[in-house]
């Protein structure tokens, strides 16, 4: 259940991996008030019946076209159309479904490129004879060239392992050169996961190319185990999470994760450099960042732990203040600990995304004053 998408008037669109009629899942519209605190309104705007992977969606994207594109059952690319009059039903039609031999399976996410084509990460699949059910791919699904036509999808790149990492269960993130940049969560040079680039072809029809820029290790305070998309800021920094590594006292020696942040070369083909931000140690501070990432107009970033925040490990939000001098420590505050009862949710795993009034909006997958047991997740809104 990825974080929702914000419609230019500060609506939110997301999915829900299961609920519907038959369980399958939805996709829902939360329609912004009018005035700052009043109620949102929920609207079902597709419900999934399943059949030919129509079902269980995982998240979702608004195109500048106005259709919605997302993934279901993990490797289904689908769009739904909006439909012709305001009181009929959306469209949906599935672009394409990947074949985990060859093309990976288990998309978390996808974006788009300047022209509208999809490219994503496939975290398992693709090579079988990587592990026990493939290392995983990075792909790109071209829009048709005239109308009604067929989408072209393709492999750009398959991993190996070692020493070019393995399962990138993270999205893809472009940089204004339109490489692509993402994380695998093992091997690597170490065996704890990457961060890589995918430089396009120089010339038509030529090959990605795949570089590791940073290869993880769990040792002292560094970071271990990425399992989020990364993020630019600034003079082309780049940032993240890791599951795991940090304070190896927390999580019984394997480390309770951190943010971290890589730096350019400062010549070209120079190494990037390394630094962790924070790292987490399962107190009220949380543990287990993942999820999107999202800067304010300070440089401050924002960011869930899926577990910590106090008795109950439901999951918190945070900040990471930058500091006031070069080489300073970023300092972390914990904006919200989830609690997962008395209508709070629990386990924010997706991350957050600016929307309306300047405010912060995520999802939780537990928690919330309906269903019984864990509770079927919410919709949460973070004011400053």
């Amino acid at each position: 259940m990825g974080v929702p998408a914000v419609t230019k008037n500060g609506d939110l669109i997301g999915v829900t991996y299961a609920g519907g009629p038959d369980n399958l899942g939805t996709v829902y519209k939360l329609s912004a008030p009018r005035t700052r605190g009043g109620a949102w309104t929920e609207t079902i705007l597709y419900r999934f019946p399943g059949g030919n992977g129509d079902a269980y969606p995982a998240f979702l994207r608004i195109g500048k076209d106005g259709n919605l594109y997302g993934v279901d059952y993990s490797q289904t690319i689908f769009k739904l159309s909006p439909p012709v009059s305001g009181d009929g039903a959306w469209n949906y039609s599935a672009l394409y479904t990947l074949n985990q031999q060859s093309d990976g399976a288990a998309i978390v996410g996808l974006v788009f490129d300047a022209e509208g084509n999809l490219y994503g990460a496939a975290g398992v699949g693709g090579d079988l004879g990587c592990g026990n059910s493939g290392c995983g791919t990075v792909f790109e699904l071209k829009r048709p060239t005239k109308s009604g036509g067929k989408w072209r999808f393709s492999v750009l790149y398959t991993f190996t392992g070692t020493p070019d990492g393995a399962e990138p269960f993270a999205g893809v993130t472009f940089d204004q050169e339109g490489n692509l940049y993402g994380t695998t969560i093992y091997d690597g040079a170490y065996g704890y996961g990457i961060v890589y680039r995918m430089n396009p072809p120089k010339r038509k029809g030529g090959a990605w190319a795949e570089t590791v820029l940073y290869s993880f290790d769990s040792v002292n305070d560094i970071g271990a185990n990425p399992i989020g998309a990364v993020v630019f800021h600034g003079s082309g920094n780049m940032y993240g999470t890791t599951g795991a590594g940090g304070d190896l006292n927390c999580q019984g020696g394997f480390g309770c994760g951190v943010v971290f942040e890589l730096f350019p070369p400062v010549q070209k083909g120079g190494a990037w450099t390394y630094a962790t931000l924070y790292a987490f140690q399962d107190g009220n501070d949380g543990a287990i960042p993942s999820g999107y990432l999202a800067f304010d107009s300070q440089g401050n970033l924002y960011g869930t732990t899926q577990y910590g925040g106090g008795a109950t490990e439901s999951g918190t939000v945070y900040q990471l203040k930058r500091p006031g001098r070069k080489g300073g420590a970023w300092t972390e505050a914990v904006l919200h600990g989830f609690t997962g009862s008395n209508g709070d949710g629990a386990l924010p795993a997706s991350g957050l995304t600016w929307g309306k009034w300047n405010y912060l909006y995520g999802v939780t997958a537990e928690g919330g004053s309906a269903c019984q047991g864990l509770g079927c997740g919410t919709a949460f809104e973070l004011q400053p």
